[in-house]
């Protein structure tokens, strides 16, 4: 049975995670419980590495780097919260993190609820490398609502795809690099950009760090990974837009279990 994968261990880092729980507060920042944990792992003597990083590749270019929580003895993966619930995007995440590392097993644990909760995670060997079940399907064609509908399409089309091959869970970064490199497979020319201008009463007033990119002179695809999509204050996006004389854009968030897509007109 698929439980059963690393029994003793899994039974040891659960163990290691109700000490946790039963001897902190519940309003520690993840951090304090992460590097609890780790002492109590390390006690046990579990060689446990802590926030490595992992190059993320996309269709054969490197597009990032990814931090887990824990890697315990090179078979584990643990990924820690401090919420009120685990939710579907969580699990999601951590199964993720699994894919990083082309391993099976992970544990998500929640620091911040008044009960403690756990979720034990198995992915088997013949889908860590598959792609995510998360996103629809492309829509079927193009919409004569759509501005631009062609173009729209096959940008539409490639923000799937990126949603699809990594799935949710990982940094923004990740997925604006993946984004620039499949719409640029896809035969369309894009320009991308590091940082966005805020422009007040259409006059720039600073910039922030923000990747995007602007495809064919027309459209600009603004990827996020970010927990509400509509924390996105669309008037800025708008202004950026108007001020590079761009009528079409589409913020794109990548952190659902749903490719989430919002057309923007300027």
């Amino acid at each position: 049975m698929p439980e059963l994968l690393y029994k003793e261990l899994t039974g040891a880092i659960i163990g290691a995670y109700y000490d946790v729980y039963n001897l902190t507060s519940r309003t520690y920042p993840e951090y304090i419980y992460e590097n609890a944990i780790l002492e109590e792992l390390r006690r046990g003597g579990y060689s446990t590495a802590q926030q490595d990083e992992y190059r993320i590749f996309y269709k054969e270019r490197l597009v990032g780097v990814q931090r887990l929580d824990l890697f315990v003895v090179q078979e584990v993966v643990v990924e820690n919260k401090a919420v009120d619930a685990l939710t579907l995007l969580h699990n999601a995440q951590a199964r993720s993190y699994l894919k990083t590392v082309d391993k099976q097993v992970g544990l998500l644990f929640n620091f911040g609820g008044q009960q403690p909760e756990f979720e034990r995670i198995y992915l088997p060997p013949e889908i860590t490398q598959a792609k995510s079940e998360a996103s629809p399907s492309n829509p079927a064609g193009p919409s004569p609502d759509w501005l631009y509908p062609d173009l729209t399409y096959t940008i539409v089309g490639g923000l799937y795809e990126v949603h699809n091959v990594l799935g949710p869970g990982f940094i923004h970064r990740i997925y604006a690099n993946a984004c620039y490199h499949e719409i640029r497979l896809r035969g369309l020319a894009a320009r991308p950009a590091k940082r966005m201008q805020v422009m007040y009463k259409d006059t720039p007033v600073g910039s922030i760090a923000f990747g995007h990119f602007t495809v064919e002179g027309k459209a600009m695809v603004f990827p996020t990974a970010i927990w509400k999509t509509r924390d996105i204050h669309l008037n800025g996006l708008k202004d950026w837009m108007r001020a590079n004389d761009i009528r079409l854009g589409l913020l794109a968030n990548f952190n659902a279990l749903h490719l989430d897509i919002v057309f923007i007109r300027a």
